[in-house]
């Protein structure tokens, strides 16, 4: 075996579904689409996006010396059935039910390079989503796949229920053919399926408008006009990849199963829970899921989004934390849940209206 297909059978053995090598190089047009995304402040209030953005499009600014991008990629679908949110349960976002994918991708990522390093001689470097790295454009690169209208990778074997991490290393590998050809075709039904407009154009995504941004990157107040497009989200939003015929056609579980450690609990969330819970509580159950990354005033914020959106406004139990969330002592909580109450009253008043 070349040291290529070692490579790729140690990637595999590790626990990664997809393998792909790129050669180390500038990707000018995916650099310069990243200039203009940020130039547009498409990235709202992700100010670390800039953050050595010069460096992304270009492996060799991270590892001197670099010559091979090795592209990994890890499905996160779980099932038909365990995909779905149960009824009366606030959205999270499939990614996000389980363990932290920094943790779980990093400690095989982190290996591969070991690996390569130890049997080459040469550096190696892991990264997952910690690094000024254009994953997606190395993913295409690499001819995993392409970057769709939903600005996600999409895959013919897999769809795009995928996690995405990458091995630099100064080993001259072969690459694979690449960059991928798109399929999406004249097909167009993520743009028309965001709730909030996000999809600006196929491929762009502003954060602005992003369910995503709001509910998990974004710290104090989400503005008013825009809380009512968050539906019943919580954390997150997968509604781009739900409508993706790739996804309803391709999508696959793990081939190598993986400690993501998917827990039911975390299938949907009951707001008036969440909304009620304190810190030390929430820390005790959500330490190592993504959750953290929103922080318990933020989960707290969401939960006043989510019931304002989606919950029933004869439900007393609704009210009533709401109604004793508006005295909490964060004024971010205090005001959404004003804010929830409010639009109780006015989804009372309108069912009223049309019942005469």
């Amino acid at each position: 075996m070349t040291l290529t297909d070692r490579v790729k059978e140690r990637a595999h053995a590790l626990g990664f579904d997809l393998v792909g090598i790129a050669e180390a190089r500038e990707l000018p047009r995916d650099g310069a689409r990243l200039a203009a995304w940020l130039a547009e402040d498409k990235h709202a209030g992700m100010a670390w996006m800039a953050v050595h953005s010069g460096k992304r499009a270009d492996p060799r600014a991270l590892l001197p010396g670099c010559k091979s991008v090795i592209a990994l990629a890890a499905s996160y679908w779980p099932g038909e059935e365990a995909a779905r949110i149960p009824e009366g349960r606030a959205g999270v976002a499939l990614y996000a039910r389980g363990r932290d994918y920094h943790k779980v991708l990093g400690d095989a990522a982190r290996a591969l390079a070991a690996w390569i390093a130890e049997e080459t001689g040469l550096a190696a470097r892991a990264c997952v989503d910690t690094l000024p790295v254009l994953e997606r454009a190395w993913a295409e690169a690499s001819g995993l796949g392409w970057i769709g209208k939903n600005a996600n990778l999409l895959t013919r074997s897999h769809g795009s229920w995928l996690m995405l991490a990458e091995v630099l290393t100064g080993a001259e590998l072969v690459p694979d053919a690449g960059p991928h050809a798109d399929f999406c075709g004249s097909c167009t039904a993520c743009l028309e399926a965001c709730p909030t407009g996000a999809l600006v154009e196929p491929g762009l995504l502003d954060a602005n408008a992003c369910i995503s941004y709001w509910t998990i990157e974004h710290r104090g107040p989400v503005p008013e006009e825009r809380r009512a497009g968050h539906g019943d989200w919580i954390f997150g939003c997968d509604v781009c990849q739900e409508v993706c015929p790739w996804n309803a056609s391709f999508a696959q579980a793990p081939t190598f199963p993986r400690s993501f450690g998917a827990r039911p609990d975390l299938r949907g969330l009951d707001p008036v829970e969440i909304l009620g819970m304190d810190e030390a509580t929430f820390r005790a159950r959500y330490s190592g899921t993504p959750l953290m990354r929103a922080k318990w005033e933020g989960m707290r914020r969401n939960a006043c989004l989510v019931l304002g959106n989606a919950a029933d406004p004869a439900d007393f139990r609704v009210r009533q934390a709401l109604a004793m969330a508006t005295a909490d002592p964060d004024p971010v909580v205090r005001d959404h849940a004003a804010w929830a109450l409010n639009s109780l009253e006015n989804r009372t008043f309108s069912t009223r209206r049309d019942a005469r």
